[in-house]
């Protein structure tokens, strides 16, 4: 009984000391889950191997030998997982792998034909097919080790690849609506510039008005705008602000009109979604022309939002340069990479009308 137990021993505190080696002092809440079904796992396969092979031997020596075994059982296991997988099947050394592998199942078969002969000597040595059904026994199990270890890693380090392209992809839509957003505020600026140039040429006293709603459109694009989604109430103001700021400078006879219905309160948008589409119909609108008209209609039905605005067309503008200005395009981009299936744009250009049209699911 010494003979085996104290080498026995030992191996169990190796085993154990290995294992824990690799397992992190301060363990997080995912590492705890994970030890803790390992724990389950070793357990409930100890059960099982006692159920089938053990029960109900009146002796214990059954499940001690089980219990050996499953000490290089678990170390194969490890050593599949931890070494021989990552060092070399991940690194396409096959041949070595597979090498490597035999020569752990080998072990194994000796590791149990020792325990065997040495906790059962008597009737190993008087039935000469107890070694053929030892060796078969080891290697089945060694099998079944291999082939969980193998299923679990490789899941595993399929989960682990799929979450790192996760947050690839993720990091690479920050980043470009980071740069889309960048082209948007500086555009914005631009175009709000030139209509308060165009009053300060004229020497208009509206002059000092636009200034304040500049200010206000500002605060809004450097504050506000630099969060993920801001509430569409936000939006809305910051339309009417950038609407005041145009009716300083189009014609007076130029009609403006932005109308809002539905339950828009405690909705949630992307910022500087809608700005573009108005700034567009005032670039291309003939609106310092006498009868010119913008009109903006922004409808939300539960969590679906509407958004249209129809103007008049200048006629010497290009259709090309409708579709081509710098807001449409980045809020194209912006759209797809925000609400990609949540989202319809209609863009329709008419003789002497310019209709574009949103649908938007938003979130609350």
């Amino acid at each position: 009984m010494r003979l085996v137990l104290f080498p026995s021993i030992a191996f169990a505190a190796f085993v154990l000391s290995g294992m824990a080696a690799g397992i992190p002092f301060q363990l997080n809440v995912s590492q705890k889950k994970e030890v803790l079904f390992h724990l389950l796992g070793w357990v409930a396969f100890f059960g099982l191997l006692v159920a089938v092979f053990a029960w109900p031997y009146p002796n214990p020596f059954p499940v001690l030998r089980i219990f050996l075994v499953m000490l290089i059982l678990i170390g194969f296991y490890y050593t599949n997982t931890e070494v021989l997988i990552p060092q070399l099947l991940a690194r396409k050394k096959v041949y070595v792998y597979i090498a490597a592998v035999l020569a752990c199942i080998v072990t194994v078969n000796f590791w149990d034909l020792w325990v065997q002969r040495t906790l059962n000597a008597e009737f190993y040595y008087e039935h000469d097919w107890y070694e053929r059904a030892v060796i078969q026994r080891a290697t089945l199990l060694s099998m079944l080790v291999l082939a969980v270890s193998g299923g679990l890693k490789m899941t595993q380090e399929w989960f682990r690849t799929e979450k790192q392209k996760n947050n690839m992809e993720q990091a690479k839509i920050a980043s470009e609506l980071a740069l889309l957003k960048s082209q948007i505020n500086p555009h914005s600026l631009f175009n709000n510039l030139n209509s308060i140039y165009s009053l300060a040429v004229r020497k208009s006293e509206d002059a000092p008005k636009a200034i304040v709603k500049l200010s206000e459109m500002m605060r809004y694009i450097l504050y506000d705008s630099s969060a993920e989604q801001i509430s569409l109430e936000q939006e809305i103001d910051h339309l009417h602000n950038f609407l005041d700021l145009q009716r300083l400078r189009i014609h007076r006879e130029a009609h403006l009109s932005f109308e809002t219905s539905g339950g828009w309160q405690g909705k949630m948008i992307a910022p500087m979604l809608l700005e573009p589409f108005v700034e567009n119909a005032f670039k291309h609108g003939n609106i310092h022309q006498a009868g010119a008209e913008i009109n903006i209609l922004l409808k939300v039905e539960k969590e679906q939002l509407w958004f249209r605005v129809k103007n008049t067309m200048n006629n010497q503008m290009q259709q090309k340069d409708v579709y081509s200005g710098i807001g449409l395009v980045n809020i194209r981009k912006r759209l797809n990479l925000l609400y990609s299936n949540r989202h319809k744009l209609h863009v329709e250009p008419q003789e002497e009308v310019f209709i574009t049209e949103l649908n938007l699911q938003l979130s609350s």
